[in-house]
């Protein structure tokens, strides 16, 4: 993974009770990065999202774009990062701008017109499916679970049964 960064997890909720309470101490975070670029657009998204932050804790609300700039230069090295996107299409381009990445967690992805469900609180469409399918041609490592206690599922498996 690339420096900084210690877990990756998409999250249609983005920043809530789970990712702020239990993933931020299971992985010691330090900062909560959201790189989504429609979340960046939306002030009152933004100024929400800041609300739930754990006291403590720094946080940075980017687009896709800005949010794998920051990585790459190396930005929070000496800190640990827990970067929640939106999307598995927000992974595969932080990735293409250079930020290494090796697993990913699917926390939630609600159902949508057009989604299947893989599990309990995952629904894909087939794009999204595709884009998890073109994550672990590159070499990562895609599980599913709600909070850190949680059977570590491997999501692959779960897809290609679609």
């Amino acid at each position: 993974m690339t420096k900084g960064l210690v877990h990756v997890r998409i999250d249609d909720r983005l920043i809530h009770g789970q990712v702020a309470v239990y993933w931020c101490n299971a992985v010691n975070a330090t900062r909560i990065m959201v790189a989504n670029d429609e979340m960046y657009q939306n002030e009152v998204q933004k100024a929400a999202l800041r609300l739930v932050v754990p006291a403590g804790l720094k946080s940075s609300l980017l687009d896709v774009e800005k949010a794998a700039q920051n990585l790459v230069s190396g930005k929070y090295e000496g800190q640990r990062v827990i970067l929640v996107v939106r999307r598995p299409a927000d992974v595969l381009r932080m990735m293409d701008r250079g930020v290494t990445i090796t697993q990913v967690n699917i926390g939630n992805l609600p159902a949508r017109e057009g989604t299947r469900n893989i599990k309990k609180s995952i629904n894909m469409t087939i794009q999204e499916m595709e884009e998890c399918r073109e994550l672990n041609r590159r070499g990562v490592k895609i599980t599913g679970k709600q909070v850190p206690d949680n059977v570590d599922d491997d999501l692959i498996e779960l897809i290609n049964k679609q």
